[in-house]
């Protein structure tokens, strides 16, 4: 297997994910400013609280299957089987899509009531109301999007959920609050029309979605009609056993992520967690330029090791993780330099919230030297391994965030927040060397690792050893990327910089719907984008 092609495919895979992952990032960031300066700190926090919950409800009722999807479609695919690539579809779809609309008529009888024992901030229940509602169609828009990239393209994840879903929401927030500043409403409107504003969009991706699917599926000759009886039974007993323990991961590490912001708004009150949601979003910049490259590490490491090629796969995981680091280290080390200057963004009301930028920047420079490790282990069909991790690291984040929440408010939530990247990713770290026979990095990684913390991190930790006022460690800052584009020029070809912009210079013109299945790594990296 050519080394260069499979680097460029996946590269292709990654930058075609660039874009989309910048429009959904800022798109993220841009909503939390508009919620911000348009709503009270309470308010903000019950906003983000409500759609926090949403997302960890999305895990639970998903089960997992977004994952398997990707796995099993690309491995059903590449063995050249489209009927068994139609028999996963089948039965990872049809139980969760009712288990979702099932969750979803519940929590329309009894969210409202839990909403305001949560946060009691007036309009609470109304909105939580409309995110009920809203659950079955968000996870057919998950679900169906994960079918297209176990299918091999990447463009409607990011056309549909990136551009379209997460572009549009900062969009109509600021419609929402307009319309609701200037109608004669009661209390708790403005919240009830942001949260709308957030959840509508899934409505629309839902239905692109569908026909993405649909077009795909009949450009891959999936059969529309049902395999014998027995033939899907035997389906969903191997991709239920796969995805049974990754259904508790997804909950999991969804509440890793999201489940500290109703804790901190429980614990410490709706207007901490809006100071905690606007420090980590800023944070989550640093995903803008890598969720290209790391989504596409699991359907192409599963068609590798499906067709046998660990040391393939092994270069495509060391590969997304010395780019990753290449794209992610200069923004957490740009917040490490200036938290002040970051946070200003959303108002003098959140300024004094770095700590929380600082601490969940050091975290996320961890986390990105890892590489997508836990994905890696996933495709390998270690899914129980993989749930025993992050259940250690929900431990860690629950444990830690109960007994610092109280005391230190936001900043106690990012301490725990960082404890748990750090337990999610050693452990998959030793288990994929186990698995594979290489680590995650190599040389190249840790190239791509010195040249920053030298141009940037070095200089910003003697400016703030020093007490450097921000307008100082902003000029280190900038002199210090100057720095720091040199420096990739000179080490280009260690950090690989040619092949990843070559898939640019050879992906022009590319379209990205479905064509005939081609092996291995070009066809899903020639499809184009990805992202979340």
């Amino acid at each position: 297997m050519d080394e260069t092609a499979q680097l460029r495919g996946l590269a292709r895979g990654g930058l075609g994910g660039l874009a989309g992952a910048g429009v959904s990032g800022l798109a993220g960031v841009a909503f939390v400013v508009v919620a911000a300066r348009g709503l009270s700190a309470g308010e903000v926090g019950a906003v983000f609280a409500l759609t926090s919950l949403f997302l960890v409800t999305l895990a639970v009722v998903e089960l997992g299957s977004d994952v398997a999807l990707v796995r099993f479609l690309a491995l059903r695919l590449g063995q050249g089987d489209p009927a068994g690539a139609a028999a996963a579809a089948v039965v990872l779809l049809g139980p969760v899509l009712l288990l979702a609309t099932l969750a979803g008529a519940l929590l329309a009888v009894v969210g409202p009531g839990l909403a305001v024992a949560v946060v009691d901030v007036p309009g609470v229940s109304t909105a939580a109301l409309v995110l009920a509602l809203l659950v079955p169609v968000a996870a057919a828009s998950d679900l169906m999007l994960a079918a297209t990239r176990g299918l091999g393209t990447v463009r409607p994840t990011i056309v549909v959920d990136g551009l379209v879903r997460q572009g549009s929401q900062p969009v109509l927030a600021l419609l929402a609050l307009a319309v609701a500043d200037g109608a004669a409403v009661g209390p708790g409107a403005g919240v009830v029309w942001v949260v709308a504003a957030w959840g509508a969009p899934y409505v629309v991706s839902c239905l692109l979605a569908a026909r993405a699917l649909r077009r795909l599926a009949h450009a891959h000759r999936l059969p529309s009609a049902l395999g014998p009886r027995t033939a899907l039974l035997a389906a969903a007993a191997e991709v239920w056993r796969f995805t049974a323990p990754r259904s508790l991961t997804q909950v999991a590490q969804t509440a890793i992520r999201r489940a500290d912001i109703p804790l901190v708004a429980a614990l410490a009150g709706p207007a901490a967690a809006a100071v905690y949601t606007a420090a980590s979003r800023i944070v989550a910049l640093g995903q803008l330029g890598i969720k290209g490259i790391q989504q596409m590490v699991g359907p192409q490491m599963a068609r590798l090791l499906g067709a046998g090629h660990r040391e393939a796969a092994v270069l495509t995981l060391r590969s997304a993780t010395t780019w990753s680091v290449t794209i992610a280290w200069p923004v957490y080390l740009a917040c490490l330099a200036v938290p002040e200057a970051v946070l200003a963004v959303f108002g003098s009301g959140y300024t004094g919230a770095t700590t929380v930028v600082v601490v969940l920047a050091a975290a996320m420079l961890v986390g990105t030297a890892a590489g997508p490790v836990d994905t890696a282990l996933l495709m390998t069909g270690r899914s129980v391994a993989s749930l025993l991790n992050n259940l250690a690291a929900l431990a860690t984040n629950l444990v830690l965030n109960v007994l610092l929440i109280p005391r230190w408010g936001a900043e106690g939530a990012a301490v725990a927040w960082a404890a748990s990247i750090v337990v999610s990713n050693a452990l998959p770290t030793w288990q994929v060397r186990a698995e594979l026979g290489g680590t995650p990095a190599d040389r190249r990684t840790l190239t791509a690792i010195a040249l920053p913390a030298l141009s940037l991190g070095l200089p910003a930790a003697i400016a703030w050893s020093l007490g450097a006022p921000p307008a100082v460690r902003g000029g280190l800052l900038v002199a210090g990327l100057v720095v720091h584009a040199l420096l990739l020029l000179r080490f280009r070809d260690v950090l690989r910089l040619p092949e990843l912009l070559g898939a640019v210079r050879g992906g022009r013109g590319g379209r990205g719907g479905a064509r005939e299945p081609r092996p291995a790594l070009s066809r899903a990296g020639r499809r184009g984008p990805v992202s979340r």
